[in-house]
């Protein structure tokens, strides 16, 4: 059964949807939300004029551009949804390649993200009951996000050094290769084989503890030196990198 969703949207002008226009244009967020609850964290934490659009079946039947839309929140309630949403993240991500998207997990069955992050999310979390550590989590990673947190780093490649505007960290060659590789790959993710066979592709077998190690150590330097996560691991795939944060 096609299930329906509440879509908030922020900002003025035009929409078209279904048929419909209203009186949105330029949004930058959207929520394909259907908890109220839900609805409601999101708004304490966000500051906005807010519409509410309820349509039915919204993600099989979306004609919206998403082309300036800064962030976007899904809600996945039923395992039923993973395919939709899904889709609908791949379908930002045709023509928006900066935005923020937050896959947020409200049911209480398994999950993995690895899919969510391989078609191009941002954050993917898992939702706990408790109102209070659910809104604690939102809130922490939405300040953490490249969305509210936006820092711009340059890769070079020549001289070994991550640079900012205030400062210049200097990396190890299989460092740069690492961060390399992450920029290049779709959605700026990468297994750890993929990962190992970028760094010698020649290699049959490799030390996965070892990548781990070398890839903590790159973490925590940068962690130290700009006060930022730049990569992320993906439990039991590999490694992200953070989005809209460093060039090459």
């Amino acid at each position: 059964m096609a299930k329906s969703y509440s879509l908030l949207v922020f900002g003025l002008g035009d929409m078209l949807f279904a048929g419909c226009k209203t009186d949105i244009q330029t949004p930058n967020t959207l929520h394909f939300v259907q908890s109220k609850a839900l609805v409601d964290n999101i708004n304490q934490l966000i500051t906005a004029d807010v519409s509410h659009i309820h349509a039915f079946d919204i993600i099989a039947n979306l004609s919206w551009d998403f082309s300036l839309v800064k962030a976007v929140f899904i809600e996945v309630d039923i395992p039923d949804n993973i395919n939709d949403s899904l889709e609908l993240v791949k379908h930002i991500r045709q023509t928006n390649q900066a935005a923020c998207i937050f896959i947020l997990v409200t049911h209480n069955k398994s999950f993995t993200s690895i899919n969510y992050y391989l078609a191009g999310a941002d954050h993917c979390i898992k939702l706990p009951a408790d109102p209070q550590e659910k809104l604690t989590l939102l809130s922490r990673t939405i300040e953490d996000s490249h969305w509210k947190a936006s820092t711009q780093l340059t890769l070079d490649r020549t001289r070994l050094m991550l640079c900012s505007t205030t400062g210049k960290l200097e990396i190890s060659y299989t460092e740069m290769i690492i961060i390399d590789a992450l920029i290049q790959a779709p959605q700026h993710v990468l297994s750890q084989d993929s990962i190992a066979k970028t760094l010698d592709p020649n290699i049959v077998f490799y030390d996965p503890r070892a990548l781990e190690k070398t890839i903590s150590r790159l973490r925590t330097k940068i962690k130290k030196a700009y006060k930022l996560e730049l990569i992320f691991s993906v439990r039991a795939f590999g490694y992200r990198l953070r989005r809209g944060t460093i060039a090459g």
